[in-house]
């Protein structure tokens, strides 16, 4: 069993093949079979309400009420944890290409449909702004060089804000 297969599987059955592998190993070396670390492991089999009974070396069941876990049990086969697991491969290389990109997100208001576009001039250090237009088209050629300088004076004046005086 691998990391993807483990994560993928329901807490019952996560639970059903982590106890047939505690026939034969301890819990930390299933965590490194699996490829996930024993504190991530351990929380991750807790989901469903499962808890490790050491004189038993098993993970069992823990029931509140039958109320409650008969509602958990039902949360597992919903519409979005079912989606989830049937499109995890193209969601994880979506997150993958988002995190890879740079993380360049542009606030609502630049590109919104009433916003309204002045024209101004600048002066600028010839080779800064041949780096930047490089940068952009290397980068993110698909958005337009407007947006991501507007994009940056609303980065700068976030980031750069004076500390509010407090006396």
């Amino acid at each position: 069993m691998n990391k993807d297969t483990f994560l993928t599987m329901t807490p019952k059955d996560r639970v059903k093949e982590v106890n047939s592998l505690l026939q034969e190993y301890d819990l930390k070396e299933i965590s490194k079979i699996i490829g996930v670390p024993s504190s991530s492991f351990s929380k991750i089999m807790r989901e469903g309400d499962y808890l490790y009974h050491q004189g038993d070396k098993q993970y069992y069941p823990f029931v509140r009420s039958e109320d409650s876990r008969v509602r958990h049990e039902i949360s597992e086969d919903s519409d979005e944890f079912l989606f989830v697991k049937r499109n995890r491969e193209a969601l994880q290389k979506l997150i993958d290409r988002f995190h890879q990109s740079g993380n360049l997100v542009l606030e609502k208001k630049i590109y919104q449909n009433d916003a309204k576009f002045i024209n101004k001039s600048i002066r600028m250090n010839s080779e800064i702004y041949k780096d930047f237009t490089k940068f952009c088209e290397e980068h993110y050629p698909y958005m337009k060089t407007q947006d991501i300088v507007a994009q940056a004076l609303i980065d700068a004046m976030t980031h750069y804000k004076p500390a509010k005086e407090t006396g």
